[in-house]
């Protein structure tokens, strides 16, 4: 998957949009009581029942906001322990549930997958970010995960270009149906971003929130 990033949640954007929003509401509340009050006629004031309701209105709206605040500091410091966890992951190889991975033009690519059941035939196709099929590799059919290592090669065994590549799984049954595949890629975190979903770590040009990720391991 392939994520832009950019330099702000969208969570602190909305909360700072209500925020703003219940502000306005507190001033015009407050200028519109103090405005009845000045220009009540003296001889038929307020009903008392009228007044308490309004201060009720009043308080009701000051609470929003104080709590509004409040809101605002917690996911400001759950964005920043997101942040901090995901610097960790810098260094690591991970796991993660996806089909995108970056080929360097070196090191080998590890892809995995699990038939949802066994399947009769199965193998595995690897495109480039043009769409282009460059590799096909037969794989294993039993319904548990399996991995498979490219070494970056097309089939006529020339090393392809760096740059983001993704992988899928063509399986079939005995009746000719397809059977689906739940797909995985290991890679090395080179760094961290940010989505409108939170952070995000990068593998090469790939990049993959932090709910994606399925283990962690020091590199061999």
């Amino acid at each position: 998957m392939d994520v832009t990033s950019t330099t702000s949640t969208g969570s602190t954007t909305s909360t700072s949009s209500s925020m703003t929003g219940l502000a306005d509401q507190y001033d015009q509340f407050l200028t519109l009581l103090t405005t009845q009050l000045q220009n009540q006629d003296p001889l038929n004031p307020m009903d008392n029942n009228q007044m308490v309701d309004q201060l009720v209105n009043f308080a009701s709206v000051e609470q929003q906001i104080k709590a509004n605040d409040n809101l605002e500091s917690l996911i400001s410091l759950l964005n920043s322990s997101a942040d901090a966890a995901a610097v960790s992951y810098i260094g690591k190889d991970v796991q993660v549930e996806g089909d995108i991975t970056h080929f360097d033009g070196e090191n080998d690519i590890t892809f995995g997958y699990k038939p949802a059941k066994a399947a009769e035939e199965l193998s595995i196709k690897i495109y480039n970010s043009s769409g282009e099929l460059v590799r096909e590799i037969p794989g294993q059919t039993s319904a548990q995960r399996h991995e498979v290592t490219w070494d970056g090669t097309d089939e006529n065994g020339e090393v392809v270009d760096p740059g983001l590549y993704y992988f899928a799984v063509a399986a079939k049954d005995a009746d000719d149906k397809t059977v689906k595949a739940t797909p995985d890629i290991t890679g090395h975190v080179t760094g961290t971003g940010f989505s409108d979903s939170g952070p995000v770590l990068k593998i090469g040009d790939a990049e993959y929130s932090l709910s994606e990720v399925m283990s962690v391991s020091n590199p061999a």
